[in-house]
């Protein structure tokens, strides 16, 4: 309240006077709004709370949704395989183990030995890393050691098999067994000890035909600490193999069960046939691959379809390529007779029979008579060469696909550079006796294809020709092969192409008659020349004879 006092002012402050419920309803008050914000805060932290656990509920939605779809448990039968596979994949490096226990077997026993290859391990180590191993992965010798894959693979898929199903597979009771490295000892020693004396020698006979491998398995198995040697280094493999195959078989998160097979699959193949230099290792010249068949049985050839010098196969009777085809062709062949010839051997098209038959049973060539290969001689294959180029290019002239001058330089240039039988090539004759033989080709084909009836009465004899034309190429030139009865080779002669390439030429027959006729006038003053010259050497010889 405010007192003025002669305009003094005084202020006094009341004091309220608080009752005794007056603490009661502040602490009522303060209690309320205490209750109020911590209500609050529960509230926020409550949202927060379910905020959060409705967002982990729906990323483990997800998650399941996600390995719904994508389905990473391997079924027994993929994890089979997948062993399976890691032993084939494996099988090569076998060896090397074997090599440095075989080593160590014989060295460590020895004081005198372990003395002489103090300061040698490294070497030694190096070399089956570097050298040895890496001649193990090549290509022919993994397609050797192929069978031997194949077996440790069965027998390794057997025992895992075994082993998955006693204990319930990755996911049941016992399934913390396959956690042990163990496992993969024991897996490995069993292929170890099995494999070599009673797989790998029926896997050879199956694969490679090997008769007999069984029995030389046992035997090199009964030499001393080989077995012991084949069970430490499948131990040794099988260990080292566990923590590889141990989460690829549990299954991996978001990658489907199949990619890890699929994988180990591929290298497989890849390994063992997918390289260029995959192939048992075979003596040079005693395998023709098949697709080279024809190849080496081939001469060059004018092609009339195409204008063009190229390949033809005796053997598939048909044009296969450039004239590179016949080089290379050339090439395998000369290596096969050389390989046969050095002494009485066989070429076969099945590298494997061919294998066999290098390194294990002669027999193979009489069993497999159909796989062995016989090349033609350089003679043969030169006479087929010039009859048909000859004969190629006589069709070209009448056809007028191509000036005559032009296609016999291209048959002499050939014959300079292929050189089939080694020796120098003559010319392959001369222009106007070619040129006249064409003539007379082409006039006997007009007669041999117009019917009778279509003959007029300038033309009608001209059939008693025919006689006296094919006398008269023959005599010429024998190699032209003029009728398809005559072929060696389906489609080579005269007659055969011409009909092939749909030729009409009957309506000339008047103007080829007339060349043929001038043709035998020059061949009459020919031989009428002769005569005279031999007739007036032959009288002054008698001349001089009777002078005496």
């Amino acid at each position: 309240m405010v007192i003025v006092f002669g305009g003094a002012r005084l202020v006094v402050r009341r004091r309220y006077c608080r009752s005794p419920y007056h603490k009661i309803l502040a602490s009522s008050s303060s209690s309320s709004s205490s209750s109020y914000y911590n209500n609050v805060g529960q509230n926020n932290r409550t949202k927060r709370w379910k905020s959060s656990a409705t967002e982990t509920t729906a990323t483990a939605s997800q998650q399941q949704q996600q390995n719904a779809i994508i389905d990473y448990h391997q079924p027994l039968a993929a994890r089979i395989a997948l062993v399976s596979s890691a032993t084939a994949l494996a099988t090569p490096a076998f060896p090397a183990l074997g090599f440095l226990y075989a080593i160590i077997r014989v060295t460590v026993p020895d004081p005198n030995l372990r003395k002489v290859m103090e300061g040698r391990w490294g070497t030694v180590l190096s070399f089956t890393t570097w050298t040895l191993l890496p001649k193990l992965y090549h290509g022919a010798i993994a397609s050797l050691i192929f069978p031997c894959a194949m077996g440790n693979a069965l027998v390794a898929g057997c025992a895992y098999g075994c082993l998955d199903v006693i204990s319930g597979g990755p996911k049941g009771s016992n399934a913390v067994l396959f956690q042990k490295p163990w496992i993969g000892t024991g897996i490995g020693a069993t292929v170890g000890f099995v494999a070599p004396s009673n797989v790998y020698g029926p896997m050879f006979e199956v694969m490679y035909g090997l008769e007999g491998m069984t029995q030389s398995m046992n035997y090199i198995m009964s030499v001393p600490f080989a077995t012991e040697v084949s069970v430490v280094t499948g131990a040794v493999a099988g260990t080292l193999l566990h923590p590889l195959l141990y989460v690829p078989i549990q299954g991996i998160n978001g990658i489907h069960w199949g990619l890890p097979l699929v994988a180990a699959s591929s290298a497989l193949y890849y390994m063992y046939y997918g390289r260029k230099e995959t192939g048992l290792p075979v003596p040079e010249g005693s395998y023709v691959d098949p697709s080279k068949l024809d190849s080496i049985h081939s001469i060059l050839r004018y092609n009339n379809a195409s204008g063009q010098v190229e390949t033809y196969s005796l053997r598939s009777q048909q044009f296969i390529g450039s004239t590179d085809v016949c080089d290379e062709g050339k090439r395998i062949a000369e290596s096969s007779r050389l390989y046969a010839s050095s002494g009485n051997k066989v070429v076969f098209d099945d590298r494997l029979l061919a294998f066999a038959y290098n390194y294990w049973d002669l027999n193979t060539a009489t069993r497999y008579s159909d796989h062995v290969v016989s090349t033609e001689s350089l003679s043969t294959l030169q006479q087929a060469q010039d009859s048909m180029l000859v004969t190629d290019a006589s069709v070209a002239e009448i056809l007028h696909k191509s000036d005559l001058k032009s296609i016999q330089k291209t048959i002499d240039d050939l014959d300079d550079r292929t050189l089939l039988d080694g020796k120098k090539r003559k010319p392959s004759g001369d222009m106007e006796t070619m040129k006249n033989v064409n003539v007379a080709l082409r006039l006997l084909m007009m007669l041999q294809r117009t019917p009778k009836e279509e003959m007029n009465e300038n033309t009608s004899f001209a059939v008693d020709e025919i006689p006296k034309l094919e006398r008269y190429i023959r005599r010429i030139h024998p190699k032209i092969v003029i009728y398809a009865a005559d072929e060696k080779y389906k489609g080579e002669s005269v007659e055969s192409q011409l009909k092939n390439t749909g030729w009409e030429g009957q309506n000339d027959v008047s103007g080829a008659l007339e060349e043929w006729k001038q043709i035998q006038a020059e061949s009459y003053k020919t031989w009428r020349n002769r005569v005279l010259l031999a007739s007036s050497v032959a009288v002054s010889v008698i001349g001089l004879i009777l002078s005496r």
